[in-house]
């Protein structure tokens, strides 16, 4: 990840796993997604210091709270819609 570091609290991590277990597709694209929340993706991270609520997947929304001079994205809460759009 390109000197970034994701954090994923409790709530998001049970939220992932469960994921995982039931829509390996969506895991995927909310991993790459997450991922991608770099210097590299030309997002203005380095500015953020407030909590943000981020679309990762059509179903996923993510509040975060990025530090850019520690360099770390934490995930704080993961909202997953199961169904939605089947």
């Amino acid at each position: 990840m390109n000197g970034w570091r994701i954090w994923l609290q409790d709530q998001p991590a049970h939220t992932m796993t469960a994921m995982s277990k039931t829509d390996g597709d969506l895991f995927a694209l909310v991993t790459a997604a997450l991922v991608l929340l770099d210097d590299r993706a030309g997002t203005p991270l380095d500015d953020w210091g407030d909590l943000r609520s981020v679309v990762l997947a059509p179903t996923v929304t993510a509040e975060l709270f990025v530090d850019g001079d520690e360099r770390t994205v934490d995930v704080l809460r993961l909202v997953w819609i199961p169904g939605l759009g089947d």
